[in-house]
């Protein structure tokens, strides 16, 4: 069974997750195993908005090793280059039908403060359990990650926001009862 996290998210880089477009989650640091992540996100909309499942973290630099494509790896340097050092292959998200206000968390960890980055849930088994109990959609999507998506690999959510897939299915997502729930932004359309 899958370890369980707390995971903080910059709101503006949510919706190519949602999508499913995003496929890896960078990171300085992050757990060597895969993790269920409660996805949090920050200032201004600071809620618990579903549910990502995780894989085993691949170092960037050995990524670069198996392939020599000069596009891919010129994305791949910028990502090393901007820092991160860790690609999560994100395999699915499932989206909360009621998102949980970090009001909501505060009444049940009073002392309960967000983590910069993510911490593990099983010392707050009430906060877990309630983010367990919580209604949900089915999962927005699935990803096999049965190899690297090279593609996608490296590439940012300002990149991701600028194609047409993103653009297709945000115009199909504004007109649903799912787009109600979700109070991000965009990188490029500031409304």
């Amino acid at each position: 069974m899958k370890k369980e996290i707390f995971l903080s998210f910059k709101p503006d880089f949510f919706r190519p997750i949602l999508y499913g477009i995003k496929k890896y989650e960078y990171r300085k640091r992050f757990t060597s195993e895969p993790v269920i992540a409660y996805l949090y996100l920050s200032a201004p909309v600071q809620e618990v908005i579903g549910i990502m499942d995780l894989g085993e973290a691949l170092r960037i630099q050995d990524v670069s090793k198996t392939t020599d494509d000069p596009k891919v790896l010129e994305v791949i340097n910028s990502a090393i280059d901007s820092g991160d050092k860790l690609a999560i292959p994100i395999y699915s998200f499932t989206l909360f039908k009621k998102p949980v206000p970090l009001e909501k968390i505060k009444e049940l960890y009073p002392d309960f403060f967000v983590p910069h980055s993510y911490i593990y849930l099983k010392n707050k088994p009430k906060l877990l359990n309630y983010l367990k109990s919580q209604e949900k959609f089915e999962k927005e999507f699935v990803h096999k990650h049965d190899g690297i998506y090279y593609d996608n690999f490296g590439v940012s959510c300002l990149m991701m926001e600028q194609t047409e897939e993103f653009k297709k299915l945000d115009k199909l997502f504004t007109k649903t009862e799912k787009n109600d729930i979700i109070k991000s932004k965009y990188l490029l359309r500031r409304d």
